[in-house]
């Protein structure tokens, strides 16, 4: 390799001992390291861009979901590939792939390495305008709202406790009528708290939002969430939490397909990989097969 680009939220506390580490390995196989530090304006994707107008071999994230998201958007459909060092709250995107979470120097094995995969890329679409990736999972309703009321100071000393509170403060709402085609025909249209579409499976605690959902197979996984009452409630916990999920009760709705529709009949949040992007009544989504090259461990 003749040079790598790390793009780094500064903000992070491990920050700059990953950007060393970085120069370290970069030093180690003869490659220039270019550092770029995302801003609050912009979580990566400039910066990421700006690394394929150098003509880097490689780009390496250090942050969470949202700055793995805006680079990867740029690198979509491109022959370098990215690699992880997990950084962030929920570290998604690490976690359905294997990747060390809490392991830079595990991480960075993996980044310099020679083993490699191909993913797929969802590409979402607000009230109708830009496309924007994501990789994880997206959403309108109460995942992003559960997102949008989740607190930066107790994420950043809690973790991943501090959606679960706010969780537990979101849970308790209105429903509304959402109305879901996957693949150009009707799929579901009822009241409900919520959808979700995913590009892979798995959250915190080896939960599997949407079983069986693999990374690359060309496939999105959409989960409309619709309980009545505590009862309800409970069916979906108990369904969510389940390793082996053989019947959905009625406040679920799973669906599969290459294309999704969500048409709402008023507005409400919205998330692509955890990202709050305020609130739309319309939401569209397309996958792009294996049309991202990511280090992977050797063997998957």
């Amino acid at each position: 390799m003749k040079s790598c680009a790390l793009v780094v939220n500064p903000s992070k506390a491990r920050a700059e001992e990953i950007a060393e580490a970085f120069r370290g390995r970069c030093a180690e196989v003869g490659a220039e390291p270019i550092v770029l530090r995302t801003t609050v304006e912009d979580p990566g994707g400039g910066m990421a861009h700006e690394a394929l107008e150098r003509g880097v071999d490689l780009v390496v994230v250090a942050g969470g979901d949202g700055t793995v998201r805006a680079a990867a958007g740029e690198l979509t459909g491109t022959e370098v590939p990215l690699g992880v060092v997990p950084l962030g709250t929920g570290n998604l995107l690490a976690r359905n792939l294997g990747l060390p979470i809490d392991d830079t120097a595990a991480a960075l094995d993996i980044v310099f390495g020679a083993a490699e995969r191909r993913i797929d890329v969802a590409w979402a679409r607000i009230d109708g305008g830009e496309e924007k990736a994501f990789v994880v999972m997206a959403g309108m309703g109460l995942d992003a709202t559960i997102m949008a009321n989740t607190d930066d100071d107790l994420k950043a000393k809690a973790g991943w406790f501090a959606y679960i509170a706010s969780a537990a403060k979101t849970v308790v709402g209105e429903s509304w009528r959402m109305r879901v085609d996957v693949d150009g025909k009707p799929a579901i249209e009822r009241r409900q708290r919520g959808v979700m579409v995913g590009n892979c499976g798995k959250i915190q605690g080896d939960v599997e939002v949407f079983p069986g959902a693999k990374i690359d197979d060309g496939i999105l996984d959409v989960l409309a969430v619709a309980p009545k009452g505590v009862v309800g409630w409970l069916r979906v916990a108990t369904a969510l939490l389940s390793r082996v999920r053989r019947h959905s009760p009625p406040d679920l709705g799973h669906f599969t397909g290459r294309m999704v529709r969500i048409a709402a009949v008023r507005p409400h949040d919205v998330q692509l990989d955890g990202d709050h992007l305020g609130e739309g009544s319309t939401m569209t989504f397309r996958v792009d097969d294996k049309a991202l090259l990511v280090r992977a461990a050797a063997g998957d």
